[in-house]
């Protein structure tokens, strides 16, 4: 059971008084009438001293604002026949406080004082303080308190009941008072020493989630305490140092030992429990007041975003009244009207008196505009798009919404509430994308969805009109290369010039298009049979190979490949009509760049074949179906091998051996080259560090691989040639890579660099085919190469045809003043290997020396041979 050493009791909470947290507590003797004197009348003091006298009491005013703390009779008083200079001792023991006996008072009501103080104000307080007289005898001291008339502050007494029987207002039933009280409080109330619980009524154990005392007693109070709490509350017990002490409520969140959360408002005060330090820990329900709390945020966050939506309205609201008067306006309606807002009535208010169009841009009839609907039909309308004219003459469009007024009571009776924004910008964006949906921005050409909507259109013409329908689908040969190598803007200017020829070149086009990338078609009427078509696809050839003028002054050329099909010979659907053309421009562009092929239905199984085999190389280099062959390159002074050049074969398993012509160009155009190429680095690399390994005489020969333009494009192949060469052991300068004089762009700074770096690290490099490129020769002594392969078609001509020979000797004369190794590829017989040694050549490479041979057969080249001299060499 409690009994007095429980401290501090509350009822119902009170609002607290105005400035109760922040108060200064001023203490003042009652009994001189001095300033700050609560009483009402001059005998208010005496009349209270009787009482106290009769009651046995000490009568004490704290008020807030105001004085503070007055005393109507001192506590003194209920001191029997204090000794002279006496130390009172609060609480009782040798760890209480010494406090002389005018202080007393004022140090037992402490504990209200600072609550109040801390703000947290109830409208009834009650408290047992002890203390201890010098001699050793302890008292109890009952304080009590009540809320003043209009929060202004408190009135109390204080009475010593020690002895219930002296007083006899108290007598014996302040214990059972007391213990009912605290038990049946609706507030928690906890006493702990050092922590661990001592007493908890039974609001405390509800708000715990025990259900008997005994599951509390002896268990430390953070047990019940969230753990993010703990360190919170002990920072506000180190606050409280001398008895009587209290803290300012704050929110601890408690947890059930089911895991449930509760969270309440807590209290606490140093107080004494046997004899000992305590702490009182009261404890009140808030999930009430937490819940209106959330719930008026709520509607404080919903009426804070209404009010910042309102704020941000631009739609301008106009009343309008029945004769066509603007009554009353808003500032975004004069912001979005101008002078129409002033000087128009009725529909002029939108219009500003001149014509207006639907959102087709058809003309809008005037009774359908929506003050008119509003006004003559009694409806509303809603988001009517209108276009007028400002009050510039400039194009505008509206959105407007009109509404009638049926409830007015005053003047603007039969009125109309318009709003109205202006959409102008977002018209014009809706029109742009519904352009470009249809439309390239590059170009201004139709896209793909917008030629196939015209080709759908023109397909619904009679058979007889359709004889004269073609469609001519172009690629634009290696345009990939100009993109990577020149840059993306020049891309775009080639793109666009493009583009304009097409314009001057086919004015009765039904549509022109850039299907996607360097893709365009073109849908023609007026070419009336087979021939025509084949005759109009070689013009438009002729027109687009024409070398182009870019802005910064250099030209280049781009050639086509074209594609076209008769619509008279084809289905009925626009996309298969496309279809067709893509085969056959994919049909041109096998025969060889810059060619023209007309659709016939067998191109459908060709292409068909076509992709299958892709699909099937993409599968290749896993299965193991790819293998190497080597062709021998030789001195032509002394008929040693110096290298092999390695050579793809792909063994299909149900085609056959396919040679490279068959497929490298399908690996190119879909990007398998990659792959392909990086397979056979490293398979080449491999195998030449077998044979330098196995064979003496193959230490100082190289492996020459050629390499596509299109593995230069990216960055990937650097790492794959220093992978190839770490994986076999081979060192850099025993590979070549071969790349075609077609695929190096003058002025592909990115290019250069690659090449350089690739010198730098050791590789050798050739170029192949050279000869038969468009560039020109000048940036050849900037490349850092080593050989150049003449190409095979100037090589068969050596022995029988004099230009063949003098283009010959001009390119050795060429690499030799450029300090190159000149190959002469493609030698088939003793008079050409004569001629070319004559010439000046330092290699060859053709059957005459070899056939491509598998692995197994190449060691024989290696061993020592006689080294013929003079004519015997031609012998050989």
């Amino acid at each position: 059971m409690p009994d007095a050493r429980l401290g501090l009791v509350q009822n119902a909470p009170a609002t607290a008084p105005q400035g109760a947290a922040s108060n200064g507590i001023r203490h003042r003797d009652g009994w001189d009438g001095s300033a700050g004197s609560a009483p009402e009348s001059a005998d208010a003091p005496e009349r209270l001293a009787l009482l106290s006298g009769l009651a046995g009491v000490a009568t004490w005013e704290l008020t807030t604002p105001g004085p503070g703390l007055v005393w109507h009779s001192r506590f003194e008083s209920l001191v029997r026949n204090p000794p002279a200079g006496a130390r009172y001792r609060v609480p009782p023991g040798p760890e209480g406080r010494p406090v002389a006996l005018e202080d007393l008072g004022d140090v037992l009501l402490a504990p209200i004082v600072e609550t109040v103080r801390a703000g947290v104000v109830w409208d009834n307080y009650e408290l047992i303080q002890e203390m201890e007289e010098p001699g050793g005898v302890v008292h109890r001291i009952l304080v009590r308190a009540t809320l003043l008339p209009e929060a202004k502050g408190f009135f109390g007494i204080m009475a010593d009941v020690s002895d219930p029987g002296s007083v006899p207002w108290v007598t014996a039933d302040v214990g059972e008072r007391l213990e009912l009280l605290v038990e049946h409080s609706p507030d928690g109330i906890i006493v702990h020493q050092e922590g661990i619980i001592v007493y908890a009524n039974p609001a405390a154990l509800h708000f715990a989630g025990l259900n008997v005392l005994t599951e509390a007693l002896g268990k430390p109070m953070t047990l019940f305490i969230s753990p993010t709490d703990i360190g919170p509350i002990v920072a506000r017990l180190n606050q409280l140092n001398e008895p009587g002490d209290a803290v300012k409520g704050a929110e601890v969140t408690m947890v059930h030992p089911d895991g449930v959360k509760f969270v309440v408002e807590i209290v606490s005060v140093r107080t004494t429990w046997g004899g000992k330090p305590a702490y009182q820990v009261i404890l009140r329900d808030v999930s009430e007041r937490k819940r209106a709390e959330e719930e008026a945020q709520a509607r404080a966050a919903i009426e804070r975003r209404y009010a910042a939506a309102v704020a941000a309205l631009e739609e301008g609201v106009i009343v309008i009244a029945r004769d066509g008067a603007v009554t009353a306006s808003n500032e975004s309606a004069v912001r979005i009207l101008g002078s129409r807002l002033d000087g128009g009535r009725g529909d002029a208010i939108f219009t500003g008196g001149g014509p207006a169009q639907k959102n087709d841009t058809s003309p809008f009839p005037p009774a359908d505009l929506p003050l008119a609907v509003a006004l003559s039909r009694h409806e509303g309308t809603t988001d009517v798009v209108i276009g007028v004219r400002d009050e510039n003459g400039k194009e505008q469009w509206l959105s407007v919404s009109s509404r009638p007024i049926d409830d007015a009571e005053d003047s603007a009776a039969g009125a109309v509430v318009c709003s109205v924004s202006d959409i102008t910008e977002r018209k014009l964006l809706l029109d742009r994308l519904a352009w470009e949906a249809r439309n390239d921005p590059l170009t201004s050409l139709a896209n793909r969805s917008g030629f196939l909507a015209a080709v759908e259109g023109a397909l619904k013409v009679s058979d007889s009109e359709r004889d004269g329908l073609v469609m001519f689908f172009f690629d634009l040969d290696r345009f990939k290369l100009v993109n990577d190598s020149l840059g993306h803007a020049v891309g775009d200017e080639v793109l666009r010039a493009v583009a304009q020829r097409l314009r001057t070149a086919m004015p009765r086009a039904v549509s022109l298009s850039r299907l996607h990338g360097d893709e365009f078609a073109a849908l023609e009427v007026g070419v009336p049979d087979t021939d025509a078509a084949l005759h109009r696809a070689e013009e438009l050839r002729s027109i687009l190979s024409r070398p182009v003028q870019l802005s910064t002054g250099r030209t280049l050329t781009v050639t086509p490949s074209i594609g076209l099909v008769r619509l008279a010979d084809v289905g009925r659907e626009a996309s298969e009509v496309l279809q067709d053309a893509d085969m056959a421009m994919l049909q041109a562009k096998t025969r060889g760049r810059g060619r023209v092929a007309i659709f016939d239905a067998g191109l459908r199984e060709e292409v068909g074949s076509r992709l299958e085999l892709e699909h099937d190389l993409r599968a290749a280099v896993e299965n193991g179906e790819l293998r190497l062959e080597y062709q021998p390159l030789a001195s032509l002074a002394n008929g040693r091998v110096l290298g092999l050049e390695a050579l793809v074969r792909w063994e299909h398993p149900r085609r056959g051996l396919l040679l490279p012509g068959r497929f490298v160009g399908l690996a190119e155009e879909s990007e398998l080259i990659i792959a392909l190429g990086q397979w056979v680095l490293e398979a080449g690399c491999a195998q030449m560090a077998r044979w330098r390994a196995m064979y003496p005489e193959a230490n100082d020969s190289f492996l020459a691989v050629n390499v596509s333009p299109r593995q230069f494009d990216g960055s990937q192949l650097l790492p794959a040639v220093r992978g190839a060469l770490e994986k076999s052991g081979l060192p850099p300068g025993a590979l070549m890579l071969e790349i075609t004089e077609s695929g190096i762009v003058s002025d592909d700074v990115r290019l250069h660099g690659l090449l350089n770096e690739l010198r730098e690290f050791g590789i050798r490099l050739a170029i192949d085919d050279f000869g038969t490129g468009y560039s020109s020769l000048s940036y050849l002594k900037r490349l850092p190469v080593s050989y150049l392969k003449i190409d095979r078609s100037f090589v068969m001509g050596l022995g029988t045809d004099t230009e063949d020979e003098r283009i010959v000797a001009a390119i050795t004369d060429l690499g030799h003043g450029l300090g190159l190794r000149v190959i002469a590829e493609g030698v088939e017989n003793r008079q050409q290997r004569h001629v070319a040694r004559q010439l000046g050549c330092d290699l060859y490479q053709g059957y005459l020396l070899a056939e491509p041979r598998r692995p197994r057969d190449i060691p024989p080249f290696w061993r020592p041979r006689h080294q013929p001299t003079g004519s015997a060499a031609d012998r050989n």
